[in-house]
């Protein structure tokens, strides 16, 4: 069975692609948990905690969109995550959250110097763009 990774901040619905990119979407001080999802694409009748919505296409496809312009969203009932993946259509796909784990500071450090990404402030400009 295929799996999806994505990572939030605790508090907020909105899935990132790798935690770096959780981290930059503004971590506040009630909100240091980066926490990895590990997603069941087309879940079936399996129970899940949580459900998401994310995007079936290549991950750097995906990275190119601000992450508060993709609409992959996670939700604790399964009819609300099913709704608004019908209502976004094609390439939206619903999964079932298998398992969640806290991601602690050293990996995503370590992430971040394995995968050296944009300049912030471009990235955090990104997230303002309003074209799309």
């Amino acid at each position: 069975m295929e799996t999806m990774r994505r990572y939030r901040i605790r508090t907020r619905p909105f899935l990132c692609i790798d935690p770096v990119e959780a981290v930059e979407t503004g971590v506040t001080v009630g909100e240091e948990t980066v926490e990895e999802l590990l997603l069941i694409p087309n879940p079936g009748l399996g129970i899940y905690t949580m459900y998401a919505v994310v995007m079936d296409q290549p991950e750097n496809e995906i990275r190119n969109i601000p992450v508060m312009k993709r609409g992959e969203i996670v939700f604790e009932k399964r009819s609300e995550a099913s709704h608004y993946a019908k209502k976004r259509g094609d390439p939206y796909v619903l999964c079932g959250v298998k398992s969640t784990r806290v991601v602690n500071q050293d990996e995503i450090e370590q992430f971040r110097s394995i995968h050296p990404g944009e300049d912030d402030i471009l990235k955090k400009l990104k997230m303002f763009d309003t074209r799309k």
